[in-house]
C-alpha cells in the first residue's frame, strides 16, 4: 500500500483538482499493478489544505515499474503543479487486514 500526501497551496484548491482528474489520476489508472486507489480530501467546512491518496498495488515490484527506482519518495511533481502543491510526502506498508463489507 502506498499512501501518498500533499498539502495544496491556499487558493489553488480548483487548479489542483484539475490536475488530478486531467492528468495526474488518468496516468495511475494506466499503471499495470495497481489493484485500486482512493483519493481524499478535507471534510466540509475544514480549513486543511492537505489531500491524500491510498494506492493498493500487487506488489513491491509494481510499485517499482510505475514509479521509478526511487520509489519510496514522491514523484518529481511537473513544473506546472509546483504552483499549487505545497509539499509531498509517501509512505509505504504492508497491507495486515482486509474488511468487505458483507463478505
Amino acid at each position: 500500500m502506498r499512501v501518498y500526501r500533499c498539502t495544496v497551496v491556499a487558493g489553488k484548491e480548483a487548479e489542483f483538482r484539475e490536475f488530478a482528474f486531467t492528468k495526474s489520476h488518468p496516468w495511475l489508472r494506466k499503471q499495470p499493478g495497481l489493484i485500486a486507489f482512493y483519493a481524499g480530501r478535507p471534510l466540509p467546512d475544514s480549513s486543511e489544505r492537505s489531500r491524500c491518496m491510498v494506492q493498493i498495488w500487487e506488489n513491491t515490484a509494481a510499485i517499482k515499474a510505475a514509479i521509478g527506482e526511487d520509489w519510496r519518495q514522491p514523484r518529481k511533481l511537473p513544473d506546472e503543479a509546483l504552483a499549487f502543491i505545497e509539499s509531498v510526502s509517501v509512505e509505504h506498508y504492508d497491507i495486515a487486514d482486509e474488511f468487505k463489507a458483507g463478505a
